[in-house]
């Protein structure tokens, strides 16, 4: 089953989540290249420019648990740690009908 995984980021207070904005950027640039990769977005809440959400798709679970613990990106992910003021939440949602 496809899944839809939720990242929501938020910055320090202050900050502008569009901070982010290159290392989502490079994050995606690899993610593209996994295999269960279908597609990404990212939204920037108008309401509270601090806090970002990006909407990955995968075509199963174990494609995107594979690359949440690829290196690279833990790496990259690890790099947006200076901005932000707390730990990234992630969601798991199953796409369409059960």
């Amino acid at each position: 089953m496809a899944i839809g995984v939720l990242i929501k980021r938020v910055t320090k207070h202050g900050d502008n989540a569009k901070v982010l904005l290159p290392h989502i950027v490079e994050l995606r640039a690899l993610a593209v290249k996994q295999p269960g990769y279908i597609s990404g977005e990212t939204f920037f809440n108008l309401d509270h420019p601090e806090e970002c959400l990006v909407i990955g798709r995968w075509t199963t679970i174990e494609f995107w648990q594979k690359w949440y613990q690829d290196p690279r990106r833990i790496e990259l992910d690890k790099n947006m740690e200076e901005h932000l003021g707390a730990k990234p939440e992630y969601s798991i949602y199953g796409i369409g009908l059960w």
